[in-house]
Formats: structure tokens, sequence, C-alpha cells
């Protein structure tokens, strides 16, 4: 069976169970599956999704694209340079063990309450995994190549972009893929304590009225939408790696 279509049999059978358990069990804790649909036709008709979406993608994307330009190339050199890396070893693990909603207070005090801050939160949602993953990728590279390349008398920059970067590309992606989803993560998190806007908005009003099917029919939207994202990203990979898929 192809994978496409074991993935289209998961996704029936994950309705047909939501569906029953809806309607056997407690349907305001668990709405039917057809009751959510219904739901969020009516907010896509509505509008509300539509703005929901305009508002948060704007974070998100500023937020994410800067990650990736300050996360890749500040893991290459930390995976080059192990001084570099001795020295931000500290200031990394912080970053990534800390808990990100702990510097809200912070970025509020910085930047109040609108767009900069919802940006900076999801740029340390992001930016950590994507320069620890593009790091372990340069530590992962044969060294063999690179004493090659030597060999041939390659300089650092030749290095960097024909040896390097190829052979560490995989691990960069999967990085880049973790990053998209923690920072989707710090767009919701930073739209539900910072400001209520975009899903957040929704997200905390659906869930203050009990209202429980828009409420699945958001957290559904923003799954679709994560998923959606992961997927280009993932396109890009096997665009970036056409090797890896002939291997």
């Amino acid at each position: 069976m192809k994978p496409n279509t074991l993935r289209l049999l998961s996704l029936i059978t994950l309705a047909l169970i939501w569906e029953t358990a809806g309607r056997t069990g407690n349907a305001r804790l668990l709405p039917p599956f057809s009751k959510v649909v219904t739901a969020w036709i009516e907010l896509l008709v509505s509008g509300q999704l539509f703005q929901a979406l305009a508002i948060s993608l704007q974070a998100l994307a500023i937020g994410f694209v800067l990650s990736v330009i300050f996360g890749v190339p500040l893991g290459l050199l930390m995976g080059r340079y192990r001084r570099l890396e001795s020295f931000l070893d500290t200031y990394m693990t912080a970053l990534l063990t800390v808990p990100m909603i702990s510097f809200i207070p912070f970025l509020v005090i910085a930047f109040g309450l609108g767009l900069h801050s919802r940006v900076w939160i999801v740029f340390l949602f992001a930016f950590v995994i994507i320069a620890i993953n593009t790091t372990a990728g340069v530590r992962n590279v044969d060294a063999t190549l690179t004493e090659m390349a030597k060999s041939f008398g390659a300089r650092e920059r030749e290095l960097f972009l024909k040896v390097i970067l190829p052979a560490a590309l995989p691990m960069i992606m999967a990085g880049i893929r973790l990053g998209m989803g923690r920072a989707v993560l710090g767009m919701v998190t930073s739209e539900m304590i910072l400001a209520v806007v975009g899903f957040g908005a929704m997200l905390m009003t659906f869930g203050a009225s009990f209202n429980s099917a828009a409420l699945f029919a958001t957290i559904l939207t923003i799954v679709l939408l994560a998923v959606a994202l992961l997927a280009l990203i993932q396109h890009l990979d096997r665009r970036l790696t056409p090797w890896r898929a002939t291997s």
C-alpha cells in the first residue's frame, strides 16, 4: 500500500473514531467530528479564519525567516570552529532549556504588546533548534571529505560552500522543519499570553464561551497550517538534496 493511501486511511480512521466518541461520550468535552467540520465551514464563510490567519502569519513568517537567517550561519560557524562553539555553548543550552514564555515580560517592557514582541517570541522558539541542528550537521560531516578537499587546494570558503554545506544540508533542513514546528507553537503562545489576537484570540474566546466545536475547528486549522508549512519545507528539502532520494 502506498504511503499516501496509508495516510488517507489513517485520517479516515481518526475521523470515524472521533465521530463515534463524540456521539457516545460528552459532546461538550469532545464534539463529534461532523459538528467540528460544520463550525469550521461557518468560521471560514464568516471570514474569521482568514482574518486570524493574516494576523498570525505575519508574526510567524517574519520570526521564522529571521530565525533561519541567523540560526543557520551561526550553526555553521559553531560546527566549524570549536572555540566559538565552546564560547556560545552555555548560552545555547540556556536558550534550549529555559521556557520561552519566561522572556515575555522582558519583551513587553522592551517592545510593548505589538507585532515586534510576537515576532521575537517566534524567533526565540525556532532559532535555537535550527542553530543546534546545523551545528550537529557540520559536526557529522565526514572528515575524509574535508581532508580530500584540502589536499586538492580548497580554501576555507570553498570548503564551506562545496563540501561542508552540502554534506550538512540534510541535518540543516531537519532543524528547519523542527524550527517551523516550534515557530507555530511560539506564534500561538504569544497570541494567547502576550496579545490576544489571531488564532490565540479565537482559542481564548471559544474556550471561555465553552464553544467546543469552534474551539476544535480553530485547533484543527492551526494543525493544518503547521502540516502544510512542514510539507512545503519537506518539498524544498527534496529539491535541495535530490541525492538522498536516489540513495
